[in-house]
C-alpha cells in the first residue's frame, strides 16, 4: 500500500478502534518476499518503513495516543539490523527486549505499571493453602502486599 494511503487508513482504523473503546498494541513491519518473488529486490527498504512509521506516529499524535516509535529507536544502534533482527523480519532475543522496554516504558507513563494497579485476585501470599476458598471470600484483593 502506498504511503499516502496508509494515513487515511490508518486514521480510520485507529478512530473505528478508539470509538469502540479497543486498547491494542500495532506492531507493524513489512512482509518480506517468498517464494519466487524473494529472487526480486524488494520495495521494502528501511528508508520506505521508515515513512510509514512517521505516518503512523503523526496519526498516534493526532489522535492524542500512546505510541512506541520502534523503528526510530532500533535506528539509534550501530548494527541494528543484525542486533534486533533475525532475519530481517523476526525479532532477536535483543530486539524482543527493546520492544519490551519500550512497551513497559509507555504502560508506565499511562499509569498502568504492574504494581499499581490492582488485583483482581488475592496475591498468592494471602492464600491459606489449607483453606485457598477464604482468600478469594475476602476482599483482600489490593495492590498493597
Amino acid at each position: 500500500m502506498p504511503v499516502g494511503e496508509i494515513e487515511n487508513v490508518s486514521f480510520k482504523l485507529f478512530t473505528i478502534l478508539y470509538y469502540f473503546h479497543v486498547r491494542v498494541v500495532f506492531v507493524m513491519s513489512c512482509r518480506s518476499l517468498y517464494g519466487d518473488n524473494a529472487r526480486k529486490l524488494s520495495e521494502r527498504t528501511n528508508e520506505v518503513t521508515g515513512q510509514y512509521a512517521k505516518v503512523c506516529v503523526e496519526t498516534a499524535k493526532e489522535m492524542g495516543v500512546a505510541y512506541i516509535d520502534l523503528w526510530s529507536k532500533m535506528q539509534e544502534t550501530d548494527g541494528w539490523q543484525k542486533k534486533f533482527l533475525r532475519d530481517g523480519l523476526h525479532l532477536t532475543v535483543d530486539g524482543n527486549e527493546v520492544v519490551y522496554e519500550e512497551v513497559i516504558k509507555v504502560f508506565n507513563e499511562a499509569g498502568l505499571s504492574a504494581d499499581k494497579m490492582p488485583l483482581d485476585f488475592p496475591h498468592h501470599s494471602k492464600i491459606d493453602h489449607k483453606n485457598p476458598e477464604i482468600a478469594f471470600q475476602q476482599n483482600i484483593c489490593d495492590a498493597s502486599l
